[in-house]
């Protein structure tokens, strides 16, 4: 084959490499979700812009690049008699032309391209003022049920004083009733009539009068209580004698002689 038989192949070897880049500006298309997640807004839409720029400009040259090799092929088709089937490189070309149309067609509907880069910062503003508004109502909740439990609390601790607190009076006024009612108890009954001092010693010492006197006595001075009881014997003994003889010394004034009678002494068993 000789060199301008060859030449054709050439350039379909050519055009398929210039094929291969089409293909390879398939991989350019730009990361959407990148450019959304951009922190400022104005400079990913500027990133975004020189995107598609470079894209265009490079899907200018290689249609021009397309162009020539067209012409070039049709030239070589008119000047060699026997046709050359170039159907699979055009149809190559053709997918990767509507492949670069379908990724700028997918560009120009970006909402940054869509949208201003004033625009898209409102829409971030907006976002952080909801953000914003949502965190603040939720310290709102919550501080309005710490404040509702902190007032049910307050409520609980006055209850619980309050009752410890009347618990304390109750204590205090019973012990002061029961120190009052034991001083009026002893001090009162000697002004009443009736010998009600005597009726309270023996209601308290559970006994007679005449037993609860013979107790305190003996309590008190056990030899005075022998010295009644002895009285008591020797008046039950001579009494009568006794009697006589203290009326005639009244009526005379002068001391009289009795004979009394002493008993004997009790004997214990």
């Amino acid at each position: 084959m000789t060199p301008k038989e060859n030449e054709p192949f050439e350039r379909s070897s050519e055009r398929r490499g210039k094929a291969e880049a089409i293909e390879h500006h398939q991989g350019m298309e730009p990361d959407m979700s990148a450019l959304d997640d951009a922190g400022d807004p104005a400079v990913a839409f500027e990133a975004l812009r020189e995107t598609v720029e470079n894209l265009a400009a490079d899907l200018t040259r290689e249609m021009t690049t397309i162009r020539r090799g067209v012409e070039t092929a049709l030239d070589q088709f008119e000047r060699q008699g026997a046709p050359i089937d170039y159907s699979a490189d055009l149809g190559h070309l053709t997918q990767g032309l509507a492949l670069m149309t379908e990724r700028l067609h997918a560009v120009e509907q970006s909402p940054l391209l869509r949208q201003s880069a004033e625009h898209q910062a409102r829409i971030f503003e907006r976002s952080g003022e909801g953000l914003v508004r949502d965190a603040v109502q939720a310290l709102e909740r919550q501080a309005s049920d710490l404040e509702r439990i902190s007032t049910v609390l307050a409520s609980h601790n006055a209850q619980v004083f309050h009752r410890k607190d009347q618990d304390f009076r109750m204590w205090v006024a019973g012990v002061t009733g029961v120190i009052v009612g034991a001083f009026i108890l002893v001090a009162l009954p000697r002004f009443l009539p009736f010998s009600a001092d005597a009726h309270v010693a023996a209601l308290v010492m559970g006994k007679s009068r005449i037993e609860a006197g013979r107790d305190m006595i003996s309590s008190a001075d056990p030899f005075t209580l022998q010295k009644m009881s002895w009285g008591a014997r020797f008046y039950d003994a001579g009494g009568e004698a006794v009697a006589k003889c203290l009326a005639k010394a009244e009526e005379t004034g002068k001391d009289q002689k009795c004979t009394v009678t002493v008993p004997a002494p009790e004997t214990q068993q």
